[in-house]
């Protein structure tokens, strides 16, 4: 043989065995970088997915809850009955039944166990998943993924060489990327591994841990992996990853619940979320949907039933059904408490809390919508809750903007705190002798301060030339309050105010202002200020110092006869309990602070943005108390009516 042939031959033959090493060393580094861990942790799961280690949540006898959001909790329990089941057994026992004074409202007739909720497995913000192990997926699914995405799956070993000829041929007869020729398990390895980057190395090292994780684990459980790890979309704000999040979501059911059919349309909602869209690209999914449900058909995986398939009419009601729970964002509320890992309350409470909070939110909106407000935006509307035993330590808190920092919300930032100043204040008048059933003038008053003359102002007209102490504080009026400290004396008023109100401006003649709440506490403060005033002021009707009569608490105890009267509904007008709104700064600045006897709320709902108009065109009485007076009533708790027994 000719040297320069034993050359070449030498040459190739080394560069082959380059070639060789520096594959096999990628294939290595590729295998020793990627986090298989996670793919082992994931799959050695072999419990019933429908398990939690919570507490069970108690629904107390007596009290009263709203069916779609008992319903949409339920959904994400570890409860296994569907909820039309566990509604009609629970209607057949006469456990629950409905009340005719507020529609959709449920009246509990005995307690109620209910497995608390399964658990979030998305450490992604506004992300839901729960993983369900392969003996709990139903074969619709795996068998309809196998069939529309990889008809070969059980035979190759994770890369399929005909189905990537065939994309490739494909890509370059249309001269455009049409087809990607990846089986299940590169899908999965993009999935947990890679980036959607399109570069030829990350499709080899696709490529690579694919066929390495065929080694490693049985085909089941990447399909187990797959159809627990793959993106379904968003709804309600919420990403969407894997088959329990996509059953629970699009349907309202656990996977065991879902027809073929159905299942047919989550299948093809894989081949892009937002390309087939249900809720802006319907008719295109519809479309879909059927050349999959009839594929699966001819390829005999599932039984060929073409009744199951949807009319028209049944596309368009499951379409309405989606934008309204956009709208009532029920299950985005069940992601923030599954986020809330406050052991103060219960997740049922917590979920009915948060609710009540996205509605009178959403109200808001609605409000901004119709008087053309948009100079202030919704997301700008924050909404501040405290509440928990007035004797207890530990109060639950909320805020509202998940984006900033809850503590700094609660415990800092600080608010006018309004007419919620003003029990404490005609408290202080009773202790100089006044009674609540005096006569105070509502006439214009005028003080001449250092500052210059100044004049309370009065949200309404007063038609009486004088009322009675207990009408001004019950329809919250600003004059007589004036007028009472100027006949005590404001030097007096003062240090009653001291102990209660650390950072009172004084002296309190020059900012007589400060007695109709022009004053700024953070909500955290406004709780410690109340804690202390109602414990002082129970301790007085318990040593007989102040009879019921005479107490403020005991006056503002009627919401029929208070500010909320034209809010409050048929439930709660029935029963007892302190509470006083305020509202300030032109609406920017809405207060309830309630009492039930046990229980003590500070609620604040206002404006965090730039105020662009001079009134945001809010009252206290129809955002905080109705977050206060819907939370009450449907969490799920019997009401502790008013009295000051607890209160020690």
């Amino acid at each position: 043989m000719k040297q320069w042939a034993i050359r070449i031959l030498k040459l190739s033959l080394v560069g082959l065995i380059i070639l060789t090493a520096a594959g096999f060393g990628f294939v290595k580094w590729t295998i020793a970088e990627t986090s298989l861990s996670v793919l082992e942790e994931k799959t050695k799961r072999e419990i019933d997915p429908y398990t939690t280690i919570s507490s069970n949540i108690v629904l107390d006898e007596g009290s009263v809850v709203k069916k779609d959001e008992l319903s949409a909790f339920y959904l994400f329990s570890a409860e296994k009955m569907s909820s039309e089941d566990f509604f009609a057994d629970k209607k057949q026992t006469n456990a629950l039944y409905e009340l005719k004074e507020v529609p959709g409202l449920l009246q509990v007739n005995q307690n109620i166990e209910i497995k608390n909720l399964l658990s979030n497995d998305c450490a992604d913000v506004y992300c839901y998943q729960h993983y369900v192990s392969f003996d709990y997926i139903p074969s619709i699914f795996w068998k309809g993924l196998i069939g529309v995405e990889d008809q070969r799956y059980l035979t190759h070993h994770g890369v399929d060489l005909k189905s990537i000829f065939r994309a490739f041929v494909t890509n370059i007869r249309k001269m455009r990327f049409e087809q990607g020729g990846s089986t299940i398990s590169q899908q999965l390895v993009k999935n947990l591994f890679f980036t959607n980057e399109k570069t030829f190395s990350r499709k080899l090292k696709e490529v690579v841990i694919s066929m390495y994780i065929e080694t490693l684990f049985p085909k089941e459980k990447i399909l187990e992996a797959y159809l627990n790890e793959v993106y379904w979309g968003a709804l309600q704000g919420i990403k969407i990853k894997g088959i329990l999040g996509a059953s629970v979501f699009y349907f309202g059911k656990k996977p065991a619940d879902i027809s073929a059919y159905e299942g047919a349309i989550l299948i093809s909602l894989l081949k892009g979320p937002s390309y087939f869209s249900p809720l802006k690209k319907f008719e295109r999914l519809k479309e879909r949907a059927l050349v999959v449900y009839n594929k699966l058909i001819q390829e005999n995986l599932i039984p060929n039933e073409p009744g199951l398939i949807w009319s028209q009419k049944e596309w368009e009601n499951w379409i309405a059904k989606l934008k309204r729970q956009e709208k009532e964002q029920y299950y985005q509320s069940v992601w923030r408490t599954l986020n809330d890992n406050d052991p103060t309350l219960a997740n049922y409470e917590k979920f009915v809390l948060i609710q009540k909070v996205a509605d009178v939110r959403s109200k808001i909106n609605d409000k901004f919508e119709s008087t053309k407000n948009g100079r202030n935006s919704i997301s700008d509307i924050s909404v501040k809750v405290m509440l928990g035993a007035v004797n207890g330590s530990n109060s639950y808190s909320y805020y509202s903007r998940i984006e900033r920092n809850k503590e700094k919300a609660i415990f800092t930032e600080r608010h006018q705190v309004g007419s919620t100043i003003k029990p404490i204040v005609y408290s202080i008048y009773e202790e100089f002798g006044k009674k609540l059933s005096d006569m105070v003038p509502t006439k214009e008053i005028k003080l001449d301060l250092k500052s210059g003359p100044w004049s309370p102002k009065e949200a309404h007209v007063i038609k009486e030339s004088e009322v009675s102490l207990v009408d001004a504080l019950l329809k919250s009026y600003n004059r007589p309050v004036i007028y009472l400290a100027n006949d005590i004396g404001f030097d007096k008023i003062e240090e009653k105010l001291k102990p209660y109100f650390k950072e009172l401006k004084i002296p309190l003649k020059e900012y007589p202002s400060e007695l109709l709440g022009s004053m700024e506490l953070s909500v955290s403060d406004l709780r410690d200020v109340y804690s202390v005033f109602i414990k002082d002021e129970c301790k007085k009707i318990k040593e007989g110092i102040r009879e019921k009569d005479q107490s403020v608490l005991y006056a503002l105890s009627d919401p029929n006869l208070t500010t909320v009267e034209h809010a409050v509904d048929a439930v709660m007008q029935k029963l007892r309990f302190f509470g006083k709104t305020g509202t300030t700064n032109n609406g920017y600045d809405n207060w309830y602070v309630a009492f039930d006897g046990k229980n003590l709320s500070v609620i604040w709902v206002g404006y965090e943005g730039d105020r662009k108009t001079k009134s945001l065109g809010l009252y206290g009485a129809t955002t905080a108390f109705n977050v206060f007076q819907n939370y009450y009533r449907d969490h799920g708790k019997r009401f502790q009516q008013f009295s000051c027994d607890l209160a020690n």
